[in-house]
């Protein structure tokens, strides 16, 4: 195939930066994501594309060339935001408080609309039908999962494709890794209950707050000398939430965090470990504990074979100045995992930093931006993909065989 001769009309690339901007201004968070799954429809009812809504929430599926023989390709993108202020100085920061894109699921479905646009231009091009996956919910972890409940997979598709934008990345460059690519996430609770008693008198208390701060030094010895260096994991605590008033020593205390690793084993033994130093070591003081973990995402891991093929195209695509097919992996998480468990896929990072210009912020902050050169690279880059229908069902096939 001719790379070159694969781009979609050029036209399209300032819609796609119009769609961006406006989710970005207009930002809602997991399972609130109404507007958005709206203004989504609107843009395919406007280009007549099949689609339908209310699917795991908010979640929109979207076909083109449903008609056509065989199975289909599916792509997906997010949409929702996350709890945070947008301290950006652009005409198309957040127009809600205390909610922002920060994370790039405004540009992931902005650009999933400009492949859906892009694909009604040249149908004849396709050789298979394409689903795409408008998804609610992945900040939450919950997004993927109604999605397959709702039974998005029930005639599963041969093969997915998913993307993030990277802003440690810069613009021009892309990114995949053939082994597990992000990680296995979860998060817990864990609540310490102690003795609470006035502040003059400690011993007649026990103290949670005191208890607490044991937990979570035991869990940065856990991480940094209890699991394997070169099998990366993690524990973090994120919230402490315990006592009344400053007089009254603390009878009970709430601990919320997330645990991360990439292999089985180590999150087994990680689990174990976590488990036993909640449960015995408050005893040393008196209290109790317990824990409450919550699946967020298993380990993301790409299909090795998909990962060959996208590499023949994008190592050799003029849309990117530099690529990378066995990137170091990320211990983030990452639902579209739960897809990549039922059929073959294959997720990829594009670069959206731009050192020169200032766009350095990372995910999650509230600066966070992407260079939108990056909007027109991703969807060059997606399109040629889709067209290669043929020789991603044939890949798949072959994988099965072997």
């Amino acid at each position: 195939m001719n790379l070159a001769n694969t781009s979609p009309n050029s036209q399209i690339f300032p819609l796609v930066r119009q769609w961006r901007r406006h989710l970005h201004r207009h930002p809602e968070l997991s399972g609130q994501e109404q507007e958005s799954a709206r203004f989504i429809s609107q843009i395919l009812q406007q280009y007549k594309i099949e689609h339908e809504t209310g699917i795991g929430g908010y979640g929109i599926v979207a076909w083109i060339n449903r008609q056509a023989k065989g199975p289909e390709i599916a792509f997906r993108a997010d949409f929702d935001a996350l709890p945070l202020n947008d301290h950006k100085k652009t005409d198309y920061a957040s127009s809600n408080p205390g909610v922002m894109h920060a994370c790039a699921h405004d540009a992931h479905a902005a650009v999933l609309l400009g492949l859906a646009v892009a694909l009604t231009e040249t149908p004849q091009s396709l050789s298979s039908p394409i689903k795409l996956i408008f998804q609610p919910a992945e900040e939450n972890g919950q997004g993927a999962l109604a999605m397959l409940e709702d039974g998005i997979f029930q005639e599963p598709p041969a093969a997915i494709f998913g993307f993030h934008f990277f802003p440690e990345m810069e613009v021009g460059s892309a990114r995949l890794h053939r082994q597990a690519f992000m990680a296995a996430t979860e998060h817990f609770t864990i609540t310490v209950k102690g003795l609470s008693a006035h502040a003059c008198m400690p011993e007649k208390s026990i103290d949670a707050i005191q208890v607490a701060a044991h937990l979570i030094l035991a869990f940065n010895h856990l991480t940094s000398k209890n699991i394997d260096p070169i099998d990366p994991a993690l524990i973090s605590i994120g919230t402490i939430n315990g006592g009344t008033t400053s007089n009254i020593i603390a009878d009970q205390v709430t601990l919320t965090g997330t645990i991360r690793s990439l292999s089985q084993e180590q999150h087994r033994r990680l689990h174990q470990a976590l488990k036993r130093i909640v449960t015995e070591l408050p005893k040393a003081f008196g209290a109790e504990a317990e824990i409450n973990i919550s699946e967020v995402a298993p380990a993301l891991i790409n299909d090795p074979r998909l990962c060959d093929l996208l590499t023949g195209i994008l190592s050799e695509h003029p849309a990117l100045s530099h690529f990378e097919d066995n990137g170091q992996p990320l211990l983030g998480g990452e639902d579209f995992a739960r897809f990549a468990e039922q059929v073959p896929g294959c997720y990829l990072f594009f670069g959206c930093g731009n050192h020169e210009r200032g766009i350095i912020h990372p995910l999650h902050s509230s600066l966070f931006d992407i260079d939108e050169k990056a909007l027109t690279i991703a969807l060059q880059t997606i399109y040629t993909i889709a067209l290669q229908g043929h020789t991603i069902i044939a890949t798949v096939i072959d994988n099965k065989k072997s």
